[in-house]
């Protein structure tokens, strides 16, 4: 008597492929964008205040600052990343990003109580782990659950609103509290994640389907997923069936497998290029902008407004406009604009500051550095996720970007010399090394030598 086969079921990942862009895909991708948005209001803390407050004070010098960013921006987030990324791919998601939250604010407040340099290294290097453990696991989640079709649109919309939001929110506080009242500023800013980020986790957001179905909860992914599919239907109607093909297992992977002939060169390429970032684009502005600003003339209340301003008109719109592109342009080429946009907008500012000194122009010349540092940072985020399979994806983030914060380590290491030597020339070498190797160099690399990722799907780019 012949048999019939069994006709072959669709996948977690292939039903999740199929989900329609609804309330119920943007709330899961706000709220991780807010538990990002929350934690990196806290990074670079020190920065925001030893310009106006504990320098002027003479709580430390300008030494031990660099120092201070070095453990905060850098080996924090390096050790926390990493750790907590570990965790997540073995306890998952959801989980571990209530714990770095947690982590993150407790860490941070310390520095509303304390000028001492010693207890701000150990609180806010303890803080900077939990951010470390945010990014690890925010942008993991949201790749995982993000259609193929719109996740550029998804991710870069939900990354626009938060972090617009939360900037202006940070930035309009510290107009106001800044410097007479910064300890209620760091008190509000620690209370984000502890207040806001862990009962929005707890309450809105499910175990990622993907990561339960990769680790043998098959069970709990298809309920996490029916749900998920129900209320799609229930917003935009019948759902189209799932594009069923064959995909093979993933074998089970660790640590090793990153640095292994299948994922090696992606590794190191992307370990290469957020390294060179994080020293240049991304700390060398966070971690020494302000005390420019200061060092070239302008005040606390311009400094802020001009931030304020920058928040909506560059973080804002930049990423609304990437947002839009949806997944027609490849990521790394999104990239590679963002870099050049960033490094346009470095140039103004060097422009502004040696010869203009208005609000306006340093209004302006912010604005772009924003929208290029955002357009940068958050596609290399999505970038980084989306090229390694489930079972490794957050160790993958983790040793990639997480390992990529010893440019933050040696960010202030390079950068405070050149801030120093260079300050008779317009501080000219700080900003030749934020633009060239610290923005353009790491673009063109990963547009040259990185994997395509435009509407693919997470498996068949994992399988590159």
């Amino acid at each position: 008597m012949a048999t019939v086969a069994a006709a072959p079921r669709a996948t977690i990942g292939q039903r999740l492929d199929r989900l329609p862009l609804t309330w119920t895909l943007w709330r899961l991708g706000l709220v991780t964008q807010v538990a990002w948005a929350f934690a990196l209001l806290s990074d670079g803390i020190a920065a925001r205040i030893y310009p106006f407050v504990w320098g002027p004070q003479n709580a430390f010098d300008l030494a031990h600052f660099s120092w201070l960013l070095v453990i905060s921006t850098g080996a924090g987030i390096v050790v926390g990343e990493y750790a907590f990324a570990v965790l997540s791919d073995q306890l998952g998601r959801r989980s571990i990003l209530i714990a770095a939250a947690v982590t993150c604010g407790l860490g941070t407040v310390v520095a509303a109580f304390t000028s001492n340099f010693y207890v701000l290294a150990v609180g806010l290097g303890l803080g900077a782990a939990g951010i470390g453990g945010v990014l690890a696991t925010n942008i993991v989640y949201m790749a995982e659950v993000a259609p193929k079709e719109v996740r550029g649109r998804m991710t870069q919309t939900t990354q626009a609103v938060a972090p617009m939001l939360l900037n202006v929110l940070g930035n309009l506080s510290a107009l106001i509290l800044m410097p007479q009242h910064y300890e209620l500023l760091v008190v509000l800013i620690a209370a984000g994640p502890l207040v806001v980020v862990v009962p929005l986790v707890a309450v809105l957001l499910p175990e990622s389907p993907r990561w339960l179905e990769a680790h043998g909860h098959g069970r709990e992914a298809d309920a996490v997923t029916s749900r998920l599919e129900r209320e799609s239907q229930a917003r935009a109607g019948s759902l189209r069936e799932p594009a069923i093909g064959e995909v093979v297992a993933e074998p089970k992977a660790g640590v090793r497998d990153l640095f292994g002939p299948r994922f090696r060169g992606r590794t190191v390429l992307l370990l290469v290029c957020w390294i060179l970032g994080y020293s240049g684009l991304v700390y060398g502005p966070l971690g020494f902008i302000n005390l420019y600003f200061v060092k070239v003339g302008f005040s606390a209340q311009t400094i802020f407004t001009a931030g304020l301003i920058a928040s909506i008109f560059g973080a804002g719109a930049g990423l609304f406009i990437a947002g839009r592109l949806n997944e027609r342009f490849e990521r790394k080429d999104v990239i590679l604009a963002g870099a050049v946009v960033a490094s346009i907008g470095l140039v103004l500012t060097f422009i502004t500051g040696s010869f203009l000194h208005s609000l306006p122009a340093l209004a302006i010349s912010s604005s772009v550095v924003t929208a290029g540092l955002y357009l940068w940072l958050f596609n290399m985020y999505t970038y980084t996720a989306v090229a390694y399979p489930t079972r490794i994806r957050a160790v993958g983030t983790g040793w990639t970007d997480g390992f990529g914060h010893i440019g933050a380590m040696i960010s202030p290491l390079i950068i405070g010399p050149l801030f120093v030597a260079t300050a008779n020339a317009g501080y000219i070498g700080y900003f030749a090394y934020v633009i060239i190797p610290g923005a353009l160099l790491p673009a063109v690399l990963l547009s040259r030598y990185g994997v395509s990722q435009r509407a693919a799907s997470l498996e068949s780019v994992a399988a590159v």
